[in-house]
């Protein structure tokens, strides 16, 4: 699509679907022109200057008196989000034309499971935000592991996990080895550890942590037993 150098003087770029429709344009009355229905939807399109005047303005007018956000975005031939995603590049936050939603607080989420729900959250947003604790306890959770837990644990020295490390069977986390990496590794690669010289309560652990030794009947303990 070829356009004027006035209207590629706006390099930012609006996000999402873009079209490859004629650029709007002006008419002799003064009146915006809005691009013809029969668009083909493409990758990214920069904005041009008179688009993002008239999506700048709209942000600015009087709440009460601005238009619906999908009445501009189809005006432009955007999507919804693809304008928001421009004001929020172009315009201080404090003058994005949205309501925004307060930051969590620390026990919202109990007030909420309370019947208290003084920020109006959909259930939507208590969804994402409980996903997101959870993510967070999983993470603290999750500790890495050295390599010198590792080579202690496979029987092997520390330069041989440094080894494992540069060919991509064990993989970095956090400065440390990934406990999930170091389980593949323990099911995958067998043949990488040896198992018949280690001792039978390291052997023992090897084996509940995904070593597939069919020789050595070992059961995850129960959870009745770990409670006891």
């Amino acid at each position: 699509m070829h356009v004027s150098p006035a209207e590629t003087s706006f390099p930012l770029n609006g996000g999402g679907l873009a079209s490859t429709i004629t650029p709007a344009k002006i008419s002799s009355d003064g009146d915006r022109q809005t691009p013809s229905a029969n668009t083909t939807l493409s990758p990214a399109r920069n904005w041009t200057t008179s688009d993002a005047k008239v999506a700048v303005q709209w942000a600015r007018t009087d709440a009460l008196k601005r238009r619906p956000l999908g009445e501009l975005a189809k005006e432009l031939g955007r999507t919804e989000e693809a304008v928001k995603e421009f004001l929020r590049r172009t315009l201080p936050r404090e003058q994005w034309p949205w309501r925004r939603k307060p930051r969590w607080a620390s026990r919202e989420m109990e007030r909420i499971q309370q019947g208290l729900n003084q920020n109006g959250r959909s259930r939507a947003a208590v969804r994402k935000h409980r996903w997101r604790e959870r993510k967070t306890d999983r993470d603290m959770d999750r500790q890495p592991l050295t390599v010198a837990q590792v080579a202690q644990d496979i029987g092997r020295s520390r330069t041989t996990v440094q080894r494992l490390l540069k060919e991509g069977i064990l993989r970095r986390f956090k400065g440390g080895i990934a406990e999930s990496s170091f389980e593949t590794f323990l099911r995958e690669h067998p043949e990488r550890i040896p198992y018949a010289k280690l001792p039978p309560a390291q052997r023992e652990w090897l084996v509940l942590n995904g070593f597939p030794d069919q020789c050595l009947a070992v059961k995850a303990p129960s959870v009745h037993g770990l409670l006891e």
